[in-house]
């Protein structure tokens, strides 16, 4: 599975506009918001969060980051573009789980093949992608302030808007992290397609990187508002 986004498709991203929300469009500006308690310190969290994020080897549920090859493994910075990519190979691995060990053989075998890898890999960049710019960053909050990360959506997405996380002290050991997301469907493909499943991705790509965070801080999550079925994708 490719992570590193090549010199070409670099140059595309760099040129990729904002989508901004409309108001005056037909299909209405939503906002979908998630808390998770979590039993760590909100600086350790914020560290783990970054170093969760970061990671060239992290994936969240199906999906990964890719980021052009000088920027792998480090610490995003505001203004920098990257791509959330949704894995057909994954999704395929999933499928085959348990069933006929000679088709998962045969998928695999198939999967190695030039070919193959260039089919997919334009399917996934060319459809099954989204594109965003960190617009924000506080690693080091002001007593009382919050940790924050903020990003916007790039044209290429199927979605306007912007995805915002916030890391809170609530007391000794504990924290609260909230995920603000601000989005409004490109065109009625794209609102059928998010509203069946779309949503349901994002959320659970949410929870993966607050449960894998918690877990590289040695921490719990006490409680999150996304609901089970979510999680279960």
């Amino acid at each position: 599975m490719e992570r590193i986004i090549s010199p070409t498709a670099a140059a595309r991203l760099e040129n990729r506009a904002p989508l901004a929300l409309d108001p005056s469009a037909s299909i209405a500006i939503k906002r979908d918001v998630h808390d998770f308690e979590v039993a760590a310190e909100a600086a350790d969290f914020a560290r783990a969060f970054r170093a969760v994020v970061t990671d060239p080897a992290s994936r969240f549920g199906l999906i990964r980051v890719k980021r052009p090859a000088d920027r792998m493994g480090r610490e995003f910075e505001v203004g920098e573009r990257f791509q959330g990519c949704f894995s057909i190979e994954l999704a395929l691995a999933g499928a085959l789980d348990g069933r006929s060990p000679t088709a998962a053989r045969w998928v695999t075998n198939a999967l190695t093949l030039a070919p193959a890898r260039r089919a997919i890999a334009w399917l996934e960049d060319e459809l099954l992608s989204n594109y965003a710019e960190i617009v924000r960053i506080d690693l080091a909050p002001a007593p009382g302030n919050p940790y924050v990360l903020e990003y916007r959506y790039l044209a290429g997405t199927p979605i306007a808007g912007s995805s915002t996380f916030t890391i809170e002290a609530l007391g000794p050991g504990r924290c609260r992290v909230r995920q603000v997301f601000a989005y409004q469907e490109v065109g009625g493909v794209a609102l059928g397609t998010f509203q069946r499943f779309g949503l349901k991705f994002h959320d659970q790509v949410v929870q993966r990187e607050i449960e894998q965070a918690a877990e590289l801080c040695g921490a719990r999550v006490l409680s999150s508002t996304i609901p089970d079925a979510y999680g279960a994708l």
